[in-house]
């Protein structure tokens, strides 16, 4: 073990003899060295505590945080999109107990968009009042917005990343379409979308099926893939149809 040895004033000498005798340390040389590894540690970076506490590059070049906030909304209840020719079927699977109902996670925006939500309540619906504040007209616009919110909680240190995968469904132009949403900002654009706890065995079931032909045909593809709720569970939907009008 390497010695180290300093010059204290003797008011502080007095001072760690008195936490001495009032603490848990035999003597001077303990306490001191308790504190600097109370130092230490407050200042090493996240490699030396063997975990990263903070939204930055890994040497590997991951960031780690964000990783562990999609692993928190895929362990949330499955949400699933679908498009179909005349609009998009929303469907998230809730669960009760008891007199207690988990709080919705499929918003409807207006009358062409529609929002639903995999993982922690509060981030998603955070997430639906910023995208009522920013009225989103196009495509383009609503793309930056969400990918703008999910990279401010992504890029700065006093915030943490949202623990939501994001489903969007909208009508905008005439045309529907289903995008979605990841913490990191990544979006994707495609005919069908799982997040959620099973979303990787509904994604390989969805990839050996064709797009529905009617809003029938897609009713009985989400029943299909997401299985039989439990008693305990069930199921919220909503059809976004191209010019419904509906608030």
């Amino acid at each position: 073990m390497v010695e180290l040895r300093t010059i204290i004033p003797e008011e502080i000498d007095r001072y760690l003899e008195q936490l001495v005798d009032s603490g848990p340390f035999n003597n001077k040389a303990e306490l001191v060295r308790a504190a600097l590894a109370s130092y230490t540690s407050s200042i090493a970076g996240p490699k030396d505590q063997a975990f990263d506490k903070e939204n930055i590059f890994a040497p590997d070049g991951q960031i780690y945080q964000t990783q562990y906030a999609r692993e928190s909304a895929y362990r949330g209840f499955p949400s699933l999109g679908i498009v179909h020719p005349k609009g998009v079927l929303v469907t998230s699977r809730l669960a009760t107990s008891g007199m207690r109902e988990w709080y919705p996670k499929i918003f409807r925006i207006g009358s062409e968009l529609a929002t639903c939500h995999s993982g922690l309540s509060a981030d998603g619906i955070v997430t639906v009042r910023k995208i009522r504040e920013a009225g989103p007209k196009t495509i383009d616009e609503l793309v930056e917005v969400i990918v703008t919110w999910f990279w401010e909680n992504t890029s700065r240190r006093d915030r943490r990343p949202l623990g939501i995968c994001l489903l969007v469904a909208t009508t905008m132009g005439g045309t529907p379409r289903l995008l979605g949403f990841e913490p990191s900002g990544g979006c994707v654009s495609s005919w069908a979308i799982a997040y959620g706890r099973g979303s990787q065995r509904m994604q390989v079931m969805l990839g050996s099926e064709r797009p529905p032909r009617s809003l029938k045909e897609a009713e009985a593809l989400a029943q299909r893939v997401l299985g039989k709720p439990q008693k305990w569970e069930h199921d919220e939907t909503l059809n976004l149809e191209i010019g419904s009008g509906a608030e």
